[in-house]
């Protein structure tokens, strides 16, 4: 995984036609946590012993790599949003009530991709509740 930045992030978002969620939100919301996180590390270790900062750089590195991740996931799950033509979030109760319709109530009867799809926009309703707070 490489260094990502914001600017970087939009680029790929942009030139692959990717849109900016809730779910999308989710993930750049735990990228700004690890990236606090490493910034009061590295404010906390400016005038401390160089021995001290060494054995905090593996932490920093740490949490930037999360952070890079949680972009990427971000990216990803725009990715996925665009494949299926809605948004976890917002189009979730849309998306559930097309599926109540096409089988009839019995969401039993429901693919298990399209059962993947239903969890993961009641997870990620509750995970985007949860930065609202």
């Amino acid at each position: 995984m490489s260094y990502m930045d914001y600017n970087q992030f939009k680029a790929i978002m942009a030139e692959n036609g990717y849109q900016k969620s809730k779910a999308v939100d989710v993930y750049l919301n735990k990228a700004m946590h690890y990236h606090r996180l490493a910034q009061k590390i590295v404010a906390n270790t400016q005038d401390k012993d160089p021995v001290l900062k060494l054995k905090m750089e593996k932490f920093i590195k740490k949490y930037d790599d999360a952070r890079v991740e949680a972009v990427w996931d971000a990216i990803n799950v725009a990715k996925l949003e665009k494949y299926q033509g809605w948004k976890f979030i917002e189009d979730g109760e849309e998306f559930i009530l097309q599926l109540q319709i096409k089988y009839q109530g019995n969401m039993k009867q429901a693919t298990e991709f399209e059962q993947k799809q239903v969890e993961l926009s009641t997870l990620y309703e509750q995970a985007y509740k949860e930065i609202e707070k």
